[in-house]
């Protein structure tokens, strides 16, 4: 298989975490949508990132999609969710919140990156920034240990790491120390994860400059 985009952005590396943690092994174009946006649109019309090409030929995208294929071919007694009942429904809201308080993050990140000086709209940075925050105060009231629901590693704790570790890389200032005990405590234990750590961004895995 084959695993398009690049680690910082953090639903191509939940896919690869879901990829190592099932022990499928790929390999990755790390082409990128700003640089490469024309051979991008060639495998994902929409121009984004993650796609995975399968060894068949198939092309998938979207990360939700994406690790919903994964789910299935490791098998229910492996999969990081339940196939039915009321944990799974649990388990998948939890991901879908973390999954929507990461969009509103990198809405924010590339509000401030291409929007600079008079043209960057205040209006929209504040209300994303008030839905990141009300996402992350969610996710921390929910959050357990020593996973998000107990004893076992699922979904929300990979999308969850991959949230705290974006906003890490791109936005420190919504995730404070001290703000988020339980969630950081998470992001800790799932960065001490071989899949985790076989999944962390490179140096040159970075956004563009701005204007390309």
């Amino acid at each position: 298989m084959i695993l398009v985009g690049q680690y910082d952005s953090p639903f191509v590396r939940r896919v690869a975490v879901t990829l190592h943690h099932y022990g499928m092994p790929f390999s990755r174009n790390t082409m990128s949508v700003f640089g490469d946006a024309k051979d991008m649109q060639k495998i994902n019309p929409l121009t984004r990132i993650p796609s995975l090409v399968l060894d068949s030929g198939e092309t998938l995208i979207d990360s939700v999609a994406i690790v919903d294929a994964l789910d299935e071919i490791a098998g229910a007694a492996r999969a990081l969710v339940p196939p039915r009942g009321s944990v799974r429904r649990k388990i998948l809201q939890a991901t879908a919140l973390a999954q929507g308080t990461t969009d509103k993050a990198g809405q924010v990140v590339y509000e401030r990156h291409f929007h600079t000086g008079v043209a960057l709209n205040k209006d929209w940075e504040r209300r994303c920034q008030w839905q990141l925050e009300a996402g992350l105060d969610r996710l921390e009231s929910q959050c357990g240990a020593p996973w998000y629901f107990g004893e076992q590693m699922t979904h929300a704790d990979v999308m969850a790491g991959c949230l705290v570790g974006y906003l890490d890389l791109r936005l420190p200032e919504a995730f404070p120390p001290g703000k988020f005990p339980r969630l950081q405590a998470l992001s800790q234990r799932c960065e001490a994860r071989e899949e985790f750590v076989k999944a962390r961004i490179s140096p040159d895995e970075t956004m563009p400059t701005r204007g390309k």
